[in-house]
């Protein structure tokens, strides 16, 4: 079955003490909302130490098996799309990658 990656930049939005509740909803509730999604293996953050480009402070990866893209966007949609009000969408970036495979 085809793996993929679902790879978040992101962080929580600027007031005070928001960036505590947004690790709160992150750890306590989007990363077991993500673990629902089928074939989810992993949900793992990571707080950023460098960049080149791009300004965010968390980094979070999520392993996923599943017959298409398309299947796991909807997935997604339906099981981790119910975001907390402190993390900053306005400024956040995903992607979905699928593991190239060597041929034959």
């Amino acid at each position: 079955m085809p793996k993929f990656l679902l790879i978040a930049l992101n962080g929580p939005t600027s007031g005070e003490g928001d960036e505590v509740e947004y690790n709160k909803w992150y750890d306590e509730v989007h990363a077991a909302d993500l673990m629902k999604v089928k074939g989810a293996v992993s949900v793992r953050r990571f707080k950023t130490e460098a960049q080149n480009r791009i300004d965010k402070p968390y980094v979070s990866i999520t392993e996923v098996e599943g017959e298409s893209a398309a299947e796991i966007m909807k997935e997604l949609a339906e099981k981790a799309s119910d975001f907390s009000d402190k993390i900053d969408r306005s400024n956040s970036i995903f992607l979905l990658a699928k593991e190239v495979t060597k041929a034959g």
